[in-house]
């Protein structure tokens, strides 16, 4: 998945839960592009001598285990406990988004097995270019399309108020 994390949280958030508070829709947001954090590892660090999917930012018990600690949170703290949380349930869509083409492994530690839903060929030069010109590319184009129409419908729902008051 090359752009449709952000954008694809955002429709799942904004859908499965309405009425988030601003911080916590940030901390789900962040958390959706989180695990990506470890591309600057793959390229600067490791030489890209292992696939980022691999590394721990790409196993889905870590941003289950950042949501159980906030659900375990609110109840000292329901501020604090619900931003972990938040975080850790875009860490997991983050994850989801990720098994369509690319390989995850969700029964770490337990097993090192991951398929992907879906395989790209490589039918280009470039991986990079096979994956754009792939079918699942346009998806993620239609995602992106659509959570641009519904961020600029909640624009324009929060602003008529006030023209009509005005």
């Amino acid at each position: 998945m090359f752009i449709g994390h952000l954008p694809g949280a955002y429709l799942f958030f904004r859908t499965a839960t309405p009425k988030l508070s601003p911080v916590v829709f940030a901390a789900a947001m962040i958390g959706a592009m989180a695990p990506d954090i470890d591309m600057l590892w793959f390229y600067f660090v490791d030489n890209r001598s292992h696939h980022h999917h691999e590394y721990l930012t790409h196993r889905p018990i870590l941003w289950l285990g950042f949501l159980i600690l906030g659900l375990i949170l609110r109840k000292w703290s329901d501020r604090v406990g619900s931003i972990i949380a938040g975080f850790g349930a875009g860490g997991l869509v983050h994850m989801v988004l990720d098994s369509i083409v690319g390989s995850v492994s969700w029964a770490w530690p337990f097993s090192d097995a991951a398929y992907p839903l879906v395989t790209v060929q490589a039918t280009h030069s470039h991986w990079i270019l096979s994956f754009l010109n792939h079918w699942t590319f346009m998806v993620e184009i239609g995602i992106t399309l659509l959570a641009a129409f519904v961020f600029w419908h909640r624009q324009r729902k929060t602003r008529e108020p006030e023209a009509l008051g005005s």
